[in-house]
């Protein structure tokens, strides 16, 4: 999550990235040193009462919580935003007219259309301006179409910033799940270089712990780190292996895990 809209100049930011909606989770990640966590509509198996709670807890543990939903699921936004989510990611945004419209559902009358409910229902402080208030809202780019439209997107008034899909990106662009340079790589720099022609910070979704400094390389502002679910799934096989290793007398067998976690 951005601060004020701009690139970081010093430091790259770190997003948890949970797909399940358990408290002890959301609790150990508040606590691991990322700088937001972020919750999975769209893909994880979450719903509005689990994010609800979920984020009163990370509230109360005083780190900001971003929800993943679907570009055609806009009436959530309001919602979660009343809950004191900071903002939203709007997966497979195709447009800037449906980032403008996701924009408009997160802020009020009489410039945009969201109805008044109360800052997390008046547990948090009112501002004196309610113009003041300015949830982050982040395109997410995985489309051929929003590939197509990145300026257009990036001069959105308002966006926070853009953040990429990189396995539905290359899926748009018809290399499967490999992310086979020069066109991925290609599509990755028109992305950045759109955002930061806009002052806006750029993040990548989820990167693994080997593959840190190739993220780093195409000038991220931020990164969201692997999913929950996959750390959880690759520690519990690098575990089986390791005890298998020992009780067979075998050499030990570690896995490389992809996407979602997929072992390569």
């Amino acid at each position: 999550m951005s601060d004020g809209g701009k690139p970081a100049a010093s430091r790259v930011r770190l997003g948890a990235w949970l797909a399940m909606p358990e408290p002890l989770v959301v609790e150990a990640a508040a606590k691991s040193g990322y700088d937001w966590i972020g919750f999975d509509l769209q893909h994880g198996a979450w719903d509005l009462g689990t994010a609800f709670r979920g984020i009163q807890l990370a509230d109360a543990l005083g780190k900001p919580v971003i929800v993943r939903i679907h570009e055609e699921e806009l009436p959530l936004i309001p919602r979660v935003l009343d809950h004191g989510a900071s903002g939203v990611v709007l997966a497979m945004a195709s447009s800037a007219e449906t980032v403008a419209a996701a924009l408009e559902h997160a802020r009020y009358q009489p410039g945009a259309t969201r109805s008044y409910g109360g800052q997390r229902y008046g547990l948090r402080p009112e501002p004196a301006n309610l113009d003041e208030l300015r949830p982050h809202i982040y395109p997410m780019i995985e489309m051929r179409q929003a590939l197509a439209a990145i300026r257009e997107i990036a001069a959105v008034p308002g966006i926070a910033g853009l953040h990429i899909g990189p396995t539905d990106l290359s899926l748009a662009l018809g290399l499967g799940m490999k992310r086979t340079p020069p066109d991925y790589d290609n599509a990755i720099k028109a992305i950045v270089a759109a955002g930061h022609e806009r002052g806006l910070p750029v993040t990548m979704h989820a990167v693994h712990r080997d593959t840190v400094a190739e993220a780093l390389k195409f000038g991220f502002d931020e990164l969201v780190l692997t999913t929950d679910i996959e750390l959880l799934r690759a520690a519990m096989h690098d575990l089986v292996a390791n005890a298998r290793s020992v009780i067979d007398g075998t050499p030990r067998a570690v896995a490389a895990f992809g996407a979602y976690g997929r072992p390569t």
